[in-house]
């Protein structure tokens, strides 16, 4: 038996107090039924001043076919999500796309979300724990704070296309995760992650651009148990509109456990309109900083760039990544400065 018309009513009359309102989840499981390209179950129109509550509580369903979502909040602002587990019975890694992403975060018209918050809260085989996706072009969702969050063998970890700015998580576990984090075309974040035993050759860290710049990201890395795969952390371009860049890229890695079969630690690639890896770009990489401990196996590359820019790029090698046996001799299309202390 489904429990989603008692959910929804929930929400709804939370809905109904601007000053605040909590919806509290008593331990259980709350069956959301099957997921049959259902854009939402459940959903927060416009939701102020709300928290969503779990004592020990699960919402869960059952994906048949296609892509849904759990809970989409829509122009919602000052909302948190505390202490749930979302759960997709139905997920299936191996199929694109069969799935449920757990959080969505949309505009409603020309609003978006903004200060929302995620904690203590665990995400078991979901197509993505919060996906945050382009809706009304220059409608931007904002202030997103993660920490002691959990997520476990899902498609995605954290997924932003296009929109989510000003995002910041803490004490962020992906357990099997084909990808712990995905932007792109978005600003301002602050990431730490552990990523643990990723056996699917995909990709850690993504951070691609597409049709906008993608800019001011830190993200301190834990990987352990890679196996497999072209990179732990990929800067990656896609030739959607000419001339973008990445500006001011940050990335901290923590990285030991890995098998001989991971290509390279960190990746720069441009690829063409039919998806063919450029040899020279227009597209640059603009204040890309890298540093912190590698222990990879000696067939892995530490460095690989597979693309070279021919606008002017810059790059800071900090001390700790200095000292790798491995560093390349040359950066091509970079400006480099090495911190050799």
């Amino acid at each position: 038996m489904s429990d989603l018309h008692q959910v929804r009513a929930a929400i709804a009359r939370a809905g109904e107090y601007s000053g605040g309102a909590t919806v509290l989840f008593p331990a259980g499981d709350y069956f959301l039924g099957s997921a049959d390209d259902t854009y939402k179950l459940l959903s927060g129109n416009r939701l102020q001043n709300v928290r969503f509550l779990g004592e020990r509580a699960t919402l869960s369903c059952r994906s048949v076919a296609g892509v849904s979502n759990m809970l989409v909040l829509e122009g919602c602002r000052n909302v948190s999500i505390e202490g749930l587990t979302f759960r997709d019975d139905g997920l299936k890694r191996e199929i694109n796309w069969l799935g449920a992403a757990a959080i969505r975060l949309a505009n409603d018209g020309a609003t978006g979300c903004e200060n929302v918050q995620i904690s203590d809260c665990t995400f078991d085989s979901v197509l993505g724990a919060l996906v945050c996706r382009e809706g009304n072009p220059g409608v931007r969702s904002r202030g997103v704070r993660l920490s002691n969050v959990t997520i476990n063998r899902s498609y995605y970890g954290l997924n932003f296309q296009h929109d989510g700015d000003g995002v910041t998580a803490r004490e962020l576990r992906c357990r099997d995760v084909k990808r712990s984090y995905f932007p792109y075309g978005i600003s301002d974040h602050d990431i730490e992650l552990e990523a643990i035993a990723n056996e699917t050759g995909f990709t850690d860290v993504l951070i691609s651009c597409y049709r906008r710049n993608t800019a001011n990201i830190r993200v301190k890395l834990t990987s352990r148990g890679k196996r497999g795969g072209d990179a732990l952390v990929n800067l990656d371009h896609q030739n959607e509109v000419p001339n973008l860049a990445f500006r001011n890229i940050a990335l901290e890695l923590d990285v030991d456990d890995v098998d001989c079969r991971l290509d390279t630690a960190i990746l720069f690639r441009a690829m063409d309109r039919d998806k063919k890896i450029e040899s020279r770009t227009t597209r640059r990489w603009e204040a890309i900083s890298l540093d912190g401990d590698v222990r990879i196996c000696e067939k892995t590359k530490l460095i690989e760039l597979t693309s070279v820019s021919e606008r002017p790029s810059t790059l800071r090698i900090g001390p700790r990544l200095a000292r790798h046996p491995r560093l390349p001799s040359s950066f091509p299309g970079f400006d480099v400065e090495i911190a050799r202390s």
